[in-house]
């Protein structure tokens, strides 16, 4: 009996998945011609839209949770789920009142100087992965690696007698750089169309369980 009922429940979910993935898909492909089906396309987009907006107020009062039991109990890191709570509260006092000027003198003061920071701290991750590399051993892949690390950031120097070396510099950002990241979102949209696919067709593995 519970086999059955498992198996009715992944019949009735890939049916449900199936019909509105398709409902959606024509309605998009068909625009405000395609009538009742354009209609029930907004619909299942405005709660698509609705879900992940209550998820992720979910997920915000969770953490908000987490970090105010870690304050109360003093437990370890207290002070940065203290400063993380401040933080929060500041930005959404902001933004209930619509002081948009404090908003964005908090994050021109916080948010961007540490992004900053991090993005100082990546280049000596760069120097040390080209150090480790290079001292497990002299290959192609590794040479590779130091020499772009080092043409891009001795190219980044706002030296004249470098003109040369920046000029590689951009190169290697039209190029190389601006061809790997056209791959990887060509490679995150396959995979969004594969993964689309699989629950039209009922293949997903959490519809079959």
């Amino acid at each position: 009996m519970a086999r059955l009922l498992r198996f009715l429940g992944a019949v009735l979910g890939s049916t449900i998945a199936l019909f509105a993935g398709l409902f959606t898909l024509i309605g998009l492909l068909a625009g405000g011609d395609a009538g009742l089906i354009a209609g029930v396309t907004n619909l299942f987009l405005q709660v698509t839209v609705t879900t992940v907006a209550v998820t992720i107020l979910i997920g915000i009062f969770n953490l908000f949770g987490i970090h105010l039991r870690r304050v109360i109990s003093r437990g370890r890191g207290w002070v940065y789920s203290l400063v993380l709570l401040l933080s929060a509260l500041l930005v959404f006092f902001f933004r209930l009142i619509n002081d948009n000027a404090s908003s964005m003198i908090l994050l021109e003061t916080v948010q961007v100087s540490i992004e900053s920071a991090l993005a100082g701290l990546v280049l000596f991750a760069l120097v040390y992965g080209a150090y480790r590399l290079m001292r497990n051993g002299v290959t192609l892949g590794g040479t590779l690696f130091t020499v772009v690390l080092l043409v891009v950031l001795v190219g980044s120097l706002p030296l004249p007698e470098l003109t040369f070396l920046a000029n590689v510099r951009a190169w290697f950002l039209a190029v190389p750089v601006s061809a790997g990241a056209r791959g990887i979102l060509l490679g995150i949209a396959l995979a969004t169309v594969v993964a689309g696919l699989r629950i039209l067709i009922g293949q997903d593995r959490s519809y079959r369980e």
